[in-house]
């Protein structure tokens, strides 16, 4: 079967984008160290204006030079079917990546053109990368050329690159300069490692899952830069040129980064012996990416930190929503990628609940250092992890909500609530909490009970939020918690009429008393006028409404129960009448409530005070007084 494999030319497409950002936050003269034998040469013409003047400060041809010997060679020997047309390419490579080395080093002995500089160091890294792409259709067809080509590249690659530091005196500190020969060899000596797995046929499951693990293998090699993050820009402060840190030397790494996707698109294209009208069958899927983007998030992450800037922290943030964005849009129904997402299914577990999963320990970890926003990310990412199924992917459907990540997440703010005294995070995993109460429910009666369970774990949590915390929300939540408390009162009293619910009788009888009991203990304890007014009102409508029932059953029992209550009426009305009568109904009234008679007021102004010894003061008598001068 004939087939194309990756080609250099492929890679000039992110090694593109690498040197169009570099050009963007590098255009214009770089600023001056503070070794005076170092000098920048602008390249700014004092007259030039429009695009004279940015080709000059740019100097765009060494990209457009490197370009065409690309497209040139690839033109003339990119078929490689005789050993001259490889060696021919191999030399052709060789000799440019050269040239351009001895380039860098007379521009900087001779003119110190670092801009310029800069532009031919990269483009001498994208010849690295472009020999470790050239050479794939060689390895498969003819692999002992193919081990010759790679290893042969590699040396080429690590010789030129140690020589050009040295002759441009360019420092790369040991903890960025390992990384860099580790991603190097990665590139070059990994097609060599997936090569023997071709025997078993370009569909076998172990070549399948070597494809798959070059972008976590890439994430391993990146990670080892960490301990050259957290050394800080001091670790690249004399580096012999006038490049700063982030400029220096993470241009560098960035466009590394830009290769790694395409290099992991080439590798699927040319181990699977496709055709060029067989692209989009190609094995390669946006979930390849997964692992080498979570690495890059933990770099960013770590830069962020390091440089204090918020910007860089929400963009690693960001990346994992990406890589889920991208996860998503970047499905399709081709049937070798779909038999690799089944067989990762059937091995690991489902790509969408990894990758959530994954998103999830990469903001537990920002968490642990301190990243803003990250508990709230990983809160997020619990939640959606409850309701995504394994036919979310290929059918876009929800499943119901898992119980464990909904009570971590509640767990988690819980704990926070607790630690950092924040009334909201009480109030949201408890939210949670019930959630996950109702999540347990799988039948009518059980959500009934899970619902009313869920319903006052939120009233609890507010009115303990209510008595605890201080603030606006917790003032808020003092006075309508207990009104809700009221409501609830009488759905229940309803839930009891209605025929269609079975809510036991001993429910509504219980429920008014304990619910009326906590909300008059937590009025007395904190003087809430409001809870110890609806406790009242619940004890007067549970007194009403039982009273009524205890009536209504007595009538059934007995039948002239009406006229016995109203003669009984009747007659306490009779005997308070009689007791007036005879002023016993007045000496039980209190002596300012007592109506005065013309002896008892004049006794009353004459001594001073009441007959019971209270003083009297003038004015509480005048209207008397005068009411009874006024009596004929």
């Amino acid at each position: 079967m004939r087939f194309r494999p990756g080609s250099s030319l492929v890679l000039l497409i992110p090694s593109g984008l690498a040197l169009g950002y570099l050009s963007l936050i590098s255009s214009g003269d770089l600023i001056m160290t503070h070794q005076a034998r170092v000098r920048v040469v602008s390249a700014q013409p004092a007259g030039g204006r429009g695009l004279i003047r940015w080709i000059c400060t740019n100097n765009p041809f060494y990209v457009l030079s490197a370009g065409l010997f690309l497209a040139g060679l690839w033109i003339s020997f990119g078929a490689q079917s005789e050993e001259v047309q490889t060696w021919a390419l191999m030399s052709g490579l060789a000799g440019y990546t050269l040239l351009l080395a001895v380039t860098a080093c007379l521009l900087v002995r001779f003119g110190n053109v670092w801009d310029d500089v800069r532009t031919v160091l990269l483009l001498v890294v994208l010849l690295f990368l472009a020999t470790s792409v050239t050479f794939d259709e060689v390895l498969v067809f003819n692999p002992v050329r193919g081990f010759v080509c790679y290893l042969a590249g590699l040396l080429f690659a690590l010789v030129v690159s140690e020589g050009l530091l040295r002759g441009i005196r360019l420092a790369l500190p040991p903890l960025f300069r390992l990384p860099y020969y580790l991603i190097l060899s990665l590139f070059f000596l990994y097609p060599l490692a997936l090569r023997p797995l071709l025997a078993d046929g370009p569909r076998s499951e172990m070549l399948i899952w070597g494809l798959f693990g070059f972008s976590p293998l890439a994430g391993l090699m990146f990670l080892s830069l960490l301990p050259a993050i957290r050394r800080g820009p001091d670790y690249v402060r004399d580096n012999g040129s006038p490049w700063r840190w982030p400029l220096y030397p993470w241009v560098l790494f960035g466009l590394l980064a830009f290769a790694v996707p395409a290099r992991a698109f080439l590798l699927c294209w040319s181990m699977q012996l496709l055709e060029l009208s067989d692209m989009r069958h190609v094995l390669f899927g946006p979930f390849f990416l997964l692992p080498f983007g979570l690495a890059i998030a933990v770099l960013l992450m770590e830069i962020g930190l390091v440089s204090r800037r918020r910007s860089v922290l929400w963009t690693a943030m960001s990346v994992p929503v990406l890589l889920l964005a991208l996860l998503v849009l970047g499905h399709r129904d081709d049937p070798i990628y779909l038999g690799f997402l089944r067989m990762f299914a059937d091995r690991v577990g489902d790509p969408l609940i990894v990758t959530m999963l994954a998103s999830a320990c990469f903001y537990a970890y920002t968490a642990v250092r301190r990243v803003p926003s990250s508990v709230e990310a990983l809160t997020a990412a619990l939640t959606a992890l409850a309701v995504v199924g394994p036919y979310t992917l290929n059918g876009h459907e929800l499943v119901s909500p898992r119980v464990l990540p909904l009570l971590a997440a509640a767990g988690l703010q819980l704990a926070l609530g607790a630690w950092r005294r924040g009334p909201w995070r009480y109030l949201c995993g408890t939210a949670f909490t019930a959630a996950a109460v109702l999540a347990l429910a799988d039948g009518p009666e059980k959500t009934m009970l899970a619902g009313f369970l869920a319903f006052h774990l939120l009233l609890f949590s507010a009115l303990i939020v209510g008595a605890t915390f201080e603030g606006a929300l917790a003032a808020v939540l003092c006075v309508l918690a207990p009104v809700v408390a009221g409501l609830a009162y009488f759905v229940v009293l309803f839930a009891r009429s209605a025929p269609a619910t079975n809510v036991p009788s001993i429910v509504p009888a219980v429920y008014p008393l304990i619910m009326a009991t906590i909300l008059l203990l937590y009025g007395l304890l904190l003087r809430q006028r409001t809870s110890l007014t609806v406790a009242g009102l619940i004890l007067t409508g549970w007194a009403a409404v039982f009273g009524w029932r205890l009536y209504a059953w007595l009538r059934q029992v007995v039948v002239g129960i009406d006229h016995i209550l109203l003669s009984l009426a009747l007659f306490a009305v009779a005997l308070l009448v009689s007791l007036g009568k005879a002023g016993v109904l007045w000496r039980c009234l209190p002596a300012r409530w007592r109506p005065l008679s013309r002896a008892r007021l004049e006794a009353a102004l004459d001594a001073g005070q009441w007959p019971d010894g209270a003083a009297v003061p003038p004015e509480a008598v005048q209207p008397e007084v005068n009411q009874v001068r006024e009596e004929p």
